[in-house]
């Protein structure tokens, strides 16, 4: 990350006040002084800010794990829009989100362009076979999160790997989680109305939450915030 950016972001956190925040940014084409359509003119912005922080699983979900639904709409495809790049154009997955309601799901997963699992509404997803993680490869945001469960299994010796997800695969598995920088790594415990397994939060991503919660004290993968 460039130092600027070190810099920015514990500041915003200090100015904020709060002891627990999301911090954001966003880059963007901006608008054109002239009101021209040709974003050639466009001046480009950064921005960058704090709030309160929040999670896509409220706190009885953590511990119980979140009810998801399958939506059958399609993720944005990568030769339309690279979803490596994070975005806001999220009218594919507000409709996911529409269909799981309506299904009585808490949040939803969209597929991507060959049937697979993709991802959900500002979230990747995980799912455990026999010790081995797995997360869908194709058409993703691979995230922040998603990258530090890498990280947490080599540390502890867990097989990990970014490859096709069938929607048969993930329902079958023993262990799903969702990860996300707002709530971290978060369990679901039922899809499409059939539980996960046994229905219970598994010891693999219980063992992952605990650890990823840990890491936010360690020096070595956090930054201080100096409030005034």
């Amino acid at each position: 990350m460039n130092d600027r950016y070190r810099r920015i972001f514990p500041y915003c956190v200090a100015l904020s006040g709060h002891r627990a925040a999301y911090v954001e940014m966003l880059c963007t084409r901006g608008a054109s002084p002239t009101f021209s359509r040709d974003p050639r003119d466009a001046v480009n912005r950064f921005m960058a800010f704090a709030v309160p922080f929040g999670s896509v699983a409220n706190a009885e979900q953590l511990q119980r794990g979140l009810h998801v639904a399958i939506s059958d709409k399609v993720r944005i495809p990568p030769a339309s829009i690279d979803p490596a790049i994070k975005n806001y154009h999220w009218l594919d997955l507000v409709r996911g989100l529409y269909d799981a309601y309506d299904r009585g799901a808490e949040t939803a997963l969209l597929l991507d362009f060959n049937g697979n699992v993709a991802e959900g509404p500002g979230f990747n997803v995980f799912c455990v076979d026999d010790g081995k993680l797995s997360t869908p490869a194709v058409g993703v945001l691979p995230g922040i999160t998603r990258r530090t469960v890498f990280d947490l299994c080599a540390e502890a010796g867990l097989a990990v790997a970014a490859a096709d997800v069938s929607v048969a695969a993930l329902r079958q598995s023993d262990e799903v989680f969702i990860t996300s920088t707002a709530g971290g790594i978060m369990p679901v415990t039922m899809i499409d109305g059939i539980p996960v397994a046994d229905g219970k939060v598994g010891a693999i991503t219980r063992r992952l939450m605990a650890a990823y919660w840990q890491k936010h004290e360690d020096p070595d993968w956090s930054s201080p915030v100096r409030y005034p």
